[in-house]
C-alpha cells in the first residue's frame, strides 16, 4: 500500500492530471479515497490506469470494485475485457450490472464477442437492473447466441428489460425474434410495443405486416408512427391502402411517416392521396408527401410546382 504523509486530495490530483498520484490515491487505506480515485480515473481517462484499476476489481469494498468496473468501461482498453467477464461470473450483483455496461463501452470501440457466455450466464441469476444492462451489451455484442436469451427476455416481468431486448432483437435483425416480437405488439407497455413495433421494421420479414396494420388501430401515436415506418421498411403492398388512411391521421407525426413509407413501397394507388396530401396543413407532411411522389415518378410532379409555396 502506498503512504501519503497526509491525505492526497483527490480533487487536487484531478485537476493537476496527476494520473501517478491518483493512482497512489486508488491503494490509499481510506476506502472513500479508493472511491474517488477511481471515479477520477475514469474521468480522465489515462491508459495508465487500465492495470492498477483491473487489481482494483478485487479491492475488499464493494464501492471500490464498482467505481473500478465503471471507470475501465470508460477508458475502454482491451486489457479490461478478461476481468470484467471475470466480473460478470463471480462479482457482486452491483459490481456484475458495472461491468456489463463498461464492456458494452468497450465493445462499441473495439469490438469483442468472449462475454456473450457469461452475460447470458449472469442474467439468469441477477436482478432486473442487471438484466436490462445486460440486454444492451448483447446488443453490442450482436451474436446469434443471444437472440435465444433475448427473446425469453421479452417475457421479463421488468418492462424496462423488454423494452431493451425488443432494441436489442431488432438490431440483432435474426428471423427468430419476429414471432415472439409479433406477440410483443401486443404487449402490457406501450413503450414494449413501440419497440417491438420497431425492431420489426428493421428485420423486415412479412409475416409482421398484418400486425403491424393492426397496429395503427393502437391509441398511441408513437405506436401509430412505428407501425407506419416498419411498414415502410418491409415494404409489402398490403400495407398500402392503410398506409392512405393514415395519411389522415389526426397526429401530424403519423401523416408524415405514412407518406414516407408510401413513397418506400412505390405502389401507385398512392398517388393522388398523396396529391391530396400536399394540402395538408403541416410543413412536414406536405414534404414528405413530397419526396413520396417524386419516388413514385408520378404525373403529379406538375402539381407540385404550384403546391403553396411552403
Amino acid at each position: 500500500m502506498f503512504n501519503f504523509v497526509f491525505k492526497p486530495n483527490v480533487e487536487e490530483l484531478k485537476v493537476k492530471g496527476d494520473i501517478h498520484g491518483l493512482i497512489k490515491a486508488l491503494r490509499y487505506g481510506d476506502f472513500d479515497v479508493r472511491v474517488k480515485a477511481a471515479e477520477a480515473l475514469g474521468n480522465i481517462g489515462d491508459k495508465r490506469a487500465v492495470e492498477p484499476l483491473i487489481y482494483a476489481l478485487k479491492y475488499e469494498y464493494l464501492d471500490v470494485r464498482v467505481k473500478a468496473a465503471e471507470a475501465l468501461g470508460n477508458i475502454g482498453d482491451k486489457r479490461a475485457v478478461e476481468p470484467l467477464i471475470h466480473a460478470l461470473k463471480y462479482g457482486d450483483w452491483h459490481v456484475q450490472k458495472e461491468a456489463a455496461e463498461a464492456l458494452e463501452k468497450i465493445f462499441e470501440k473495439i469490438g469483442n464477442k468472449r462475454a456473450i457466455e457469461p452475460l447470458i450466464y449472469a442474467w439468469k441469476n441477477q436482478g432486473s437492473d442487471f438484466r436490462e444492462k445486460a440486454a444492451e451489451a448483447l446488443e453490442d455484442i450482436r451474436d446469434e447466441r443471444a437472440v435465444e436469451p433475448l427473446i425469453y427476455a421479452l417475457n421479463d416481468l421488468n418492462w424496462d428489460v423488454r423494452v431493451k431486448a425488443a432494441e436489442a432483437l431488432g438490431r440483432i435483425r435474426d428471423e427468430r425474434a419476429v414471432e415472439p416480437l409479433i406477440y410483443a405488439l401486443k404487449d402490457g407497455s406501450r413503450y414494449v410495443r413501440e419497440k417491438a413495433a420497431e425492431a420489426l421494421g428493421h428485420i423486415g420479414d412479412e409475416r409482421a405486416v398484418e400486425p403491424l396494420i393492426e397496429a395503427f388501430g393502437n391509441v398511441y401515436c408513437d405506436i401509430r408512427v412505428k407501425a407506419a415506418e416498419a411498414l415502410g421498411h418491409i415494404g409489402d403492398e398490403r400495407a398500402v391502402e392503410p398506409l392512405i388512411h393514415a395519411l389522415e391521421d389526426k397526429k401530424l407525426n403519423v401523416r408524415e411517416k405514412a407518406a414516407e413509407a408510401l413513397g418506400n413501397i412505390g405502389d401507385k394507388r398512392a398517388v393522388e392521396p398523396l396529391m391530396d396530401t400536399l394540402k395538408d396543413e403541416n410543413r412536414d407532411v406536405r414534404k414528405e408527401a413530397e419526396k413520396a411522389l417524386l419516388k413514385l415518378h408520378a404525373p403529379a410532379v406538375t402539381a407540385l410546382i404550384g403546391a403553396i409555396e411552403r
